[in-house]
């Protein structure tokens, strides 16, 4: 009988009464979601918490994924145009590109960030279709 028990840190491996500790754990979502993920560790425990947060980065991959996948199906059948998926696509991008610089270069506090980095792609975005 082979049983698992897995932490932030280490795999426990039991075999024949035997423990078998492993412990190049790879935490990928800590990276990725960030203080996220330690709510998650702390809300479920280490061992669920790395579940949950692991499952979580795998269903936005597989969501990406098929998202691109489908892209000719959504664009086609959404009622929304070519222009309309460039416009917000490049709204995202200008948004998130701004967001990091306040955030990390320029050590704004994250909501205010999010606020000036929407406020000046819609400034932006009103030039370019209003002043053109």
């Amino acid at each position: 009988m082979i049983n698992f028990l897995a932490n932030k840190d280490y795999w426990y491996i039991q075999f024949n009464n035997e423990y078998v500790i492993v412990q190049f754990m790879i935490d990928i979502a800590s990276l990725v979601l960030a203080g996220f993920q330690d709510s998650i560790v702390s809300a479920f425990g280490p061992s669920l918490g790395w579940l949950i947060g692991h499952l979580l980065l795998l269903f936005f991959t597989f969501t990406i994924i098929w998202t691109v996948k489908n892209r000719n199906h959504i664009a086609s059948e959404s009622g929304w145009g070519y222009p309309n998926l460039m416009d917000i696509s490049v709204i995202i991008l200008l948004t998130l590109s701004q967001y990091f610089v306040y955030v990390n270069l320029l050590d704004f506090p994250s909501t205010a960030s999010w606020g000036l980095a929407f406020f000046w792609t819609m400034t932006l975005r009103w030039h370019v279709l209003v002043l053109e």
